[in-house]
């Protein structure tokens, strides 16, 4: 720079204005054998002989190095200074004017920061990402600061809010300072990158003149790079969590539409090959109508409940209609549109998984059709919630009661009658179904419960109701009987 070297002689000898005597001296040694005149006849070897000449007498002597570094000292001293960073505090080429945004949200309401100064690029990326964590940590956290955030951490991501008419002015004193200082090259691309911003046509001019002042003598391949564009190291430290929000919500989304399962219902119209003689199907409705003939008013041999298993025995001429025979030995004809293919066990569990309604509550009756006088006492020790069913000889249900894992109930209403006592065990009850989806165990005990009407004279006692435990305990001499879950969930 022309500041420390006005005349260019410390640039001649090739040495730093620091150097020492002996320094120097060997310098000129090592320089003027090459552009001596004996060595080198050529007009501009001759010039720099006697360039080096006129250096080497100036720095070698100690008064007259002194003055020529007072005389560079006060020319540095006039000519214009380059603008330092706020941060740093180093002069750069190229600094910038920059607007940095920060949200700080208060629950209720939101307040937009704001981070000004003169920026050098290593500076501003840093500034740019502590901008961005703020917004991250502090700027989501009430109503405005939903819409401030986005807004701010993308202005952030873009490099951060330019002023036009301070880098402007900024642009144009730093193209002024190396213009001084003879270095052409830095000063076109700075005009260069100052007539971005010049909008009036003052501004344009301002800028047209300093390329004309840096054009004379500035090489076209030494320009100064932008460092300002778009990108750099903060970019994708700012960027990643803008690409990981949409993510994180698609994320959110998929959980909450589950695309996976299948929907419950459609209406596009199910197509079935048609029946053959052997083959098993169930029935896809509740309460389908085994008639006698091919018929819609034959009369009603049985009802069918949904995926009772059912095998094809005859096919009319009548494709309408099929022929079947149920698991209890009984023929006759059901609509073909109403069977559905295979046995029905997957059908079934899909059903009572989509049908499972609200978890039943401690002690909830789940059916009680009639009413009496007459209580029970249940106790669920196990590790398993529990359904308890009265059901008559001819297996109709009285009450049916959900006792919970470590429960103890006490139920009412039941009437004279002699019962038979069947409950099941497991994990996840369906309502639609009345049985558990998962780890279910039905037994049936070997006894009756019998419940006699008594005289509203008679003495009664709490210490005489009747009892029941889920699980057996150890001194009762009474083994429980397994019992298919089919029948624990039948009525007659």
């Amino acid at each position: 720079m022309k500041t420390a070297d006005p005349k260019g002689y410390y640039a001649c000898l090739g040495v730093d204005p620091a150097a020492d005597a002996e320094a120097i001296h060997l310098a000129y040694r090592q320089r003027v054998k090459r552009v001596h005149p004996d060595h080198d006849p050529s007009p501009e070897a001759r010039e720099a002989f006697l360039r080096l000449q006129d250096a080497h007498a100036v720095l070698s002597d100690v008064l007259a190095r002194a003055a020529y570094d007072r005389a560079a000292a006060a020319e540095a001293e006039a000519l214009p200074s380059l603008a330092p960073c706020d941060c740093c505090g180093r002069s750069t080429a190229q600094p910038r004017h920059i607007v940095f945004r920060t949200v700080h949200s208060y629950l209720i309401w939101g307040r937009l920061g704001r981070r000004t100064g003169i920026f050098c690029r290593d500076c501003a990326d840093r500034a740019a990402i502590a901008a961005a964590i703020v917004c991250w940590a502090r700027g989501w956290w009430s109503l405005p600061g939903l819409v401030l955030t986005p807004w701010a951490l993308l202005s952030n991501l873009l490099g951060g809010y330019k002023p036009r008419q301070a880098n402007f002015h900024l642009l144009c004193t730093q193209a002024e300072a190396f213009l001084a200082h003879d270095n052409l090259a830095l000063a076109a691309s700075l005009a260069e990158q100052a007539s971005r911003f010049a909008r009036t046509p003052a501004e344009r001019e301002t800028v047209a003149g300093l390329l004309r002042r840096s054009a004379r003598g500035a090489s076209p391949h030494r320009r100064l790079k932008n460092r300002w564009g778009l990108g750099g190291p903060a970019f994708l430290p700012q960027a990643l969590p803008l690409l990981a929000l949409p993510l994180t919500l698609a994320m959110f989304a998929v959980i909450a539409l589950r695309p996976w399962e299948p929907p419950p219902s459609t209406a596009a119209t199910i197509t079935l090959p048609p029946a053959r003689v052997g083959e098993m199907r169930h029935v896809a409705v509740d309460g389908l109508k085994l008639r006698e003939a091919p018929l819609p008013r034959a009369p009603v041999l049985t009802l069918l409940d949904r995926f009772t298993p059912v095998e094809i025995t005859a096919t009319p001429e009548d494709l309408d209609w099929v022929g079947v025979r149920s698991t209890a030995g009984i023929e006759g004809f059901v609509e073909t549109r109403l069977l559905y293919a295979g046995s029905g066990e997957r059908f079934r569990t899909a059903w009572c998984r989509d049908h499972r309604g609200v978890p039943p509550s401690p002690g909830e009756v789940l059916s009680h059709p009639v009413g009496g006088e007459h209580r029970l006492l249940l106790h669920n020790d196990g590790r398993r919630d529990g359904v308890v069913k009265l059901k008559t000889l001819a297996g109709a249900t009285v009450l049916s009661v959900y006792v919970p894992a470590t429960f103890h109930i006490g139920v009412g209403g039941i009437p004279d009658g002699t019962y038979r006592v069947e409950y099941a065990t497991g994990e996840l009850f369906s309502r639609g179904c009345g049985l558990f989806l998962t780890e279910m165990r039905a037994s049936v005990l070997p006894l009756t419960v019998t419940f006699r009407y008594q005289s509203p004279t008679a003495p009664r006692s709490l210490d005489h109701l009747a009892e029941i435990w889920l699980n057996p305990r150890h001194d009762s001499d009474s083994p429980l009987l397994p019992l298919a879950p089919d029948r624990f969930a039948a009525d007659e």
